[in-house]
This record gives C-alpha cells, sequence and structure tokens, in this order.
C-alpha cells in the first residue's frame, strides 16, 4: 500500500514541477534561434519549435503513468498491485 500511495504523490509532484518549469522551456526554446544565429535555416526552426511539444508530452506521460500504476495498485492490479486478490 505504501509503494502505491507514494507513486501517486510522486506523479502528482511530477505533473506541478513540470509545469511550472514548461514557462522556462517555451521562452528558452523561443529565443533558440535568435541566440545561436541559426534562425536562417528553416528546418533547424521547425526543430527548435518542437521542443516545448516534446518536454510537455514527455512530463505529461512520465506525470500520468505514475498515478496510473499507483491507482492500479491500489486497486489491486498492475506491478504494484497483489494481481486482483
Amino acid at each position: 500500500m505504501p509503494k502505491t500511495i507514494t507513486a501517486i504523490i510522486t506523479g502528482v509532484i511530477t505533473l506541478v514541477i513540470g509545469m511550472v518549469l514548461a514557462t522556462t522551456v517555451n521562452t528558452q526554446a523561443a529565443t533558440l534561434g535568435s541566440a545561436a544565429n541559426i534562425g536562417s535555416f528553416t528546418g533547424t526552426q521547425n526543430i527548435g519549435d518542437l521542443i516545448p511539444l516534446v518536454y510537455i508530452s514527455a512530463i505529461l506521460l512520465l506525470g500520468v503513468s505514475l498515478i496510473g500504476i499507483g491507482g492500479g495498485g491500489l486497486a489491486g492490479f498492475g506491478p504494484l498491485g497483489n494481481g486482483g486478490r
């Protein structure tokens, strides 16, 4: 039981910290092209635009997965459950 609660709390903390840092990632990604003098290459700017999307996707995947694993464990399923008994 403590492992499941820990997984849920860790998932929530991951989501909160990740979303707070998302503004910093967005700001840094917006200034990427001008700061490195690579704005003339269209492909580089397009890749720079994907950075916030990949960051937010990774944070959401990690946080929601941890919450799901913990929730499944509380229900008795998954890697933290007792096999549904």
